[in-house]
C-alpha cells in the first residue's frame, strides 16, 4: 500500500475521491446539511425571472427549478455516493470471499454446476434485476408519486441489500477460480505433502497470496456499483426514496431525500432535453469523475502488483542463471 500511494495514478484518484468525502462531510458537521436557495432574480425589466438559473447567472453551478444551489447539493450527496458504494462493495466482496473457498475446497463436486449457474445469472442485466426485486421490497419508482410505506433508513437498507447479493455469485465464482490457480502452485503442494490441511493452506498461503487481487475485484466492483446506481437513478430508484413538491410552475416534481449523485441523475434527467440542460449535466459530469478517479486508481494499484511480479521474477532468472554456470560437484552442493 506504501508503494501503491507513491504511485501518481493512484494517489490521484484516492485525492479527489476522498478530498470530496471530507468535504462533504465537514459541511454536515459544521451546516448540518443546509441547502441555500437563491432570492427571485430580476431582469434589466426589473421582472422577476423564475428559477432554474445557469451557471452564468448563479455561479458556480447554477441553480434548480426550486432555486436550490446545485453545487451545495452536490456536496451533500457525495458522502452518501461515496459511502453507499463502498459498503455494497465491501458487503459484496467479504462474503464471496469465504463462499468462493467453501465452493473450491468443500463442495467439489458440485463446483462446476455451482459456476454454470452463476454465469448463467450474468445474461440477465443486472439493472432490470435490482429494479424489479427493489419493487417487490416496495420501493417507489418515477412512476407512482404515492408514499412509500418504508422508512428512509429501511428504504436504505433495501437498497444496500438488494444491490450486494445480486453481485455475491459472480464474485464468489471468480474468487474460487482465483483459489484453484493459487492451490495448484509448487508451494501448495509441498505445504500438502508435509501434512498441512485445508485450512490451514487457506489460512497461511493462499489467503495472503489473493489479498492483492482482492483489492483489484474491490476497485472494479466499487466502479460497477457507481454504474448501477446511476442506470437506477434513471429508472427512478432513489437511495433513500424521494418527496414529492411543486415548483414555481407549480409542476409536481420528486426530490431525492437522501440527494446522493444518482438520485440527483434521475430527478434531474428531464432536463436534459429543456432550455436548462445544465441541471442534468452537473450529476453526469461528476459522476463521470468520480468513476475516472476510481478508475485511476485501479491501474496505479495494477502497475504497482506488475512491478512487483518483476522484481520477483529477476532475482529467480539470475538464480538460475548462475546454477547453469556450476561444475556439476558445484551444482550437487548448491542443490543440497
Amino acid at each position: 500500500m506504501k508503494k501503491a500511494f507513491g504511485n501518481k495514478l493512484f494517489l490521484t484518484g484516492f485525492s479527489f475521491t476522498s478530498g470530496l468525502l471530507l468535504m462533504s462531510v465537514l459541511y454536515f458537521l459544521i451546516f448540518q446539511d443546509k441547502i441555500p436557495t437563491s432570492s427571485l432574480l430580476l431582469d434589466n425589466n426589473e421582472k422577476p425571472i423564475q428559477p432554474p438559473y445557469s451557471w452564468k447567472v448563479y455561479p458556480p453551478m447554477g441553480t434548480d427549478n426550486f432555486g436550490r444551489n446545485l453545487a451545495i447539493v452536490m456536496l451533500i450527496g457525495v458522502k452518501y455516493t461515496i459511502l453507499a458504494a463502498a459498503v455494497i462493495t465491501i458487503l459484496r466482496v467479504l462474503p464471496s470471499i469465504f463462499i468462493g473457498f467453501i465452493i473450491h475446497f468443500y463442495l467439489r463436486k458440485i463446483e462446476r454446476p455451482i459456476k454454470y449457474i452463476a454465469d448463467s445469472i450474468n445474461y440477465f442485466p443486472t439493472t432490470l434485476l435490482v429494479f424489479f426485486l427493489l419493487g417487490w421490497f416496495g420501493t417507489e419508482t418515477l412512476g407512482s408519486y404515492g408514499e412509500s410505506p418504508l422508512s428512509f433508513w429501511e428504504l436504505i437498507f433495501f437498497y444496500i441489500f438488494i444491490l450486494t447479493i445480486v453481485s455475491i455469485p459472480a464474485i464468489s465464482v471468480l474468487i474460487a477460480n482465483e483459489a484453484r490457480l493459487i492451490n495448484q502452485m509448487d508451494f501448495i503442494e509441498c505445504s500438502r505433502i508435509l501434512g498441512a490441511s485445508s485450512r490451514r493452506i487457506i489460512v497461511k498461503h493462499i489467503l495472503p497470496t489473493l489479498t492483492p487481487q482482492l483489492f483489484i475485484i474491490y476497485i472494479r466492483e466499487f466502479i460497477q456499483t457507481l454504474i448501477l446506481m446511476a442506470h437506477l437513478g434513471v429508472l427512478g430508484i432513489f437511495m433513500g426514496g424521494y418527496f414529492v413538491k411543486r415548483d414555481l410552475f407549480d409542476v409536481a416534481r420528486v426530490v431525492s431525500n437522501s440527494s446522493e449523485w444518482a438520485g440527483a441523475l434521475g430527478m434531474w434527467w428531464n432536463f436534459l432535453w429543456t432550455s436548462y440542460p445544465w441541471i442534468s449535466l452537473v450529476p453526469i459530469a461528476l459522476l463521470t469523475l468520480l468513476i475516472i478517479a476510481a478508475k485511476c486508481m485501479l491501474d496505479g494499484l495494477q502497475a504497482v502488483l506488475s512491478s512487483e511480479e518483476q522484481v520477483v521474477k529477476v532475482p529467480e532468472q539470475e538464480a538460475v542463471g548462475q546454477m547453469d554456470k556450476l561444475e556439476p560437484f558445484q551444482l550437487l552442493k548448491a542443490k543440497s
